[in-house]
């Protein structure tokens, strides 16, 4: 398991601060005498802004910012000697290596702090694949193998505690704000997220992301496990309107499956669905189909393709799917699963873990 920011900043945009200000950046190549290094403001392509001239192994370059940027410093002819860093006003310190994981940033208050953090998480990380490769490169006995594994979920817990204790630590700042917003949903809970966003300065909750990010958390939040469903209606594939509750309440517990007949992952998955299915329905189980598809044509015939014979409901709006939406599906298959009053009892099950849960409500 590799540990590393650089796998989250790809997709980042330009963080913005207050004032004009000058910076200069100063530091040195391995391995280089005489070159150029090509600054990028464009993270997901290193489409380059700036050439800056490397002479006898050293570089210097200065200019203003009224921005606070995450930028991308590479060296032209080999473009695997590079790191990310923030350009912002003061002097930034910066030390290329051909060694992964060698490079050095430094000099003004974000920067000094996103070398810390890396050092942290590489640090977590190594240790993380020393264990893994002292289980996986030897016949370890079971019990010594469940011992590793428990090491590795400790450390893996100590790398989320981390990452929320250096997100406070740097919340008035533009590295805190970025790791509060790189982060996927899931390693920050609601409520953890939620206190992070009150500490943010006042300037910095008005950001887009920021109010995105409260819009999905609500939307979550309302749809967590332990609420209760709102009665929804779509229409089904003979073109009639379907009510949720009226499906809900015929059964013990309803999964409610969001699919679409384009998507691979969940035609491949069908099968195990029918064979849920057919094997608890005279328990009490119900499953209701709530496609992601732009055309009736092809949701019908996915639909006979695949012999499902369960109810299907869609509005034919792909992903703007208006129950997929209220429900903040971001990927599919994805189910939900209800009791016979709606209660949410479980999401995003599926497979062998949606198949246990099943058995254990319907026993």
């Amino acid at each position: 398991m590799k540990v590393s920011l650089t796998s989250i900043l790809f997709s980042l945009v330009l963080l913005t601060a207050c004032g004009s200000n000058k910076y200069k950046i100063s530091g040195t190549v391995e391995g280089v005498n005489d070159g150029k290094l090509l600054l990028s403001h464009d993270l997901q392509r290193g489409t380059p802004s700036d050439t800056i001239i490397v002479k006898n192994g050293k570089f210097s370059f200065e200019g203003t910012t009224d921005n606070t940027a995450l930028c991308y410093l590479y060296y032209a002819s080999r473009n695997e000697i590079g790191t990310t860093f923030f350009l912002e006003p003061g002097n930034i310190n910066i030390s290329l290596v051909e060694q992964p994981g060698g490079n050095r940033i430094g000099g003004t208050l974000c920067n000094d702090r996103l070398q810390e953090y890396n050092d942290s998480i590489m640090a977590i990380g190594k240790r993380i694949n020393r264990i893994a490769e002292h289980v996986y490169g030897n016949n370890l006995p079971e019990g010594e193998q469940q011992k590793a594994m428990e090491q590795i979920d400790g450390l893996q817990k100590h790398f989320t505690d981390y990452v929320i204790k250096s997100t406070e630590k740097n919340i008035d700042n533009e590295f805190g704000y970025l790791l509060l917003t790189s982060f996927p949903q899931d390693l920050f809970d609601n409520d953890t997220r939620i206190r992070l966003i009150d500490k943010l300065p006042a300037d910095k909750q008005q950001r887009p992301e920021i109010i995105r990010m409260k819009q999905i958390m609500e939307a979550k939040a309302k749809t967590a496990e332990g609420k209760t469903i709102s009665d929804f209606s779509q229409q089904t594939l003979d073109g009639s309107e379907l009510s949720i509750m009226s499906e809900v309440r015929k059964n013990k517990i309803t999964v409610i499956d969001f699919w679409a007949s384009w998507c691979g992952p969940c035609r491949k998955e069908m099968p195990f669905m029918k064979r849920l299915y057919s094997q608890y329905k005279g328990k009490g189980l119900g499953i209701v189909g709530i496609s992601l598809d732009n055309d009736y044509d092809s949701w019908k015939q996915g639909t006979d393709q695949l012999g499902i014979a369960w109810p299907q409901m869609s509005d034919l709006k792909g992903w703007d799917n208006a129950v997929a939406r209220q429900f903040n599906i971001v990927s599919i298959p994805q189910t939900i699963v209800v009791d016979q009053n709606g209660k949410i009892l479980r999401r995003g099950l599926r497979g062998n873990q949606l198949e246990s849960f099943i058995a254990e409500q319907l026993k």
